[in-house]
């Protein structure tokens, strides 16, 4: 059964699951990101099998998150490596890492950890606001229509919190 797209939804997660709700993605994507590039080597390290992944490497190139790097020509053989695109992908990858640690493994006993390149302390990724630098707290955010929101009247009823209060202060400059 094929699934439905969620290409023309007025909402950033449902368009991002398009690519990275397919359970085989993310992890060829965690893969190019562990420094693994070759077709078999992806294979073998998730033991996928061969027309599955060449299904999900062909769509991760056709949407920009890999791209293909000939490094053999006879036989041609590629590498896939991580695009700009991809690299951004990879953060949501490094929050599901978070939440597995926390939530999947016991005492902190994280299988695998992360280290910074250059400095080589290790790294704990969590989401941050971007203006201010605090850490995001989910039952702290009020969701609100942006710019590619439909207009109407469906905006009040599905952002109802954001328009109840009217004495509540919300910068509304991309929202309305």
């Amino acid at each position: 059964m094929k699934r439905s797209t969620f290409s023309e939804e007025p909402c950033s997660i449902a368009r991002s699951l398009d690519i990275l709700g397919d359970w085989w993605n993310p992890l060829i994507l965690r893969e190019c990101l562990y420094g693994i590039h070759r077709f078999q080597d992806i294979q073998q390290w998730l033991n996928i099998g061969r027309n599955i992944l060449t299904t999900r490497l062909k769509q991760l190139v056709e949407e920009g998150l890999l791209e293909k790097r000939q490094y053999q020509s006879g036989p041609p053989r590629f590498e896939y490596h991580l695009t700009e695109k991809g690299y951004d992908a990879t953060l949501v990858l490094m929050a599901v890492m978070s939440f597995g640690e926390k939530w999947y493994f016991k005492d902190n006993a994280a299988p695998i950890l992360l280290h910074h390149r250059e400095t080589g302390h290790q790294v704990k990724p969590v989401l941050v606001d971007e203006f201010t630098g605090e850490r995001i707290d989910p039952r702290q955010l009020v969701p609100a229509p942006g710019p590619s929101f439909p207009p109407g009247e469906v905006r009040k009823s599905r952002f109802a919190e954001f328009y109840a209060d009217e004495n509540r202060v919300f910068t509304r400059s991309q929202a309305d």
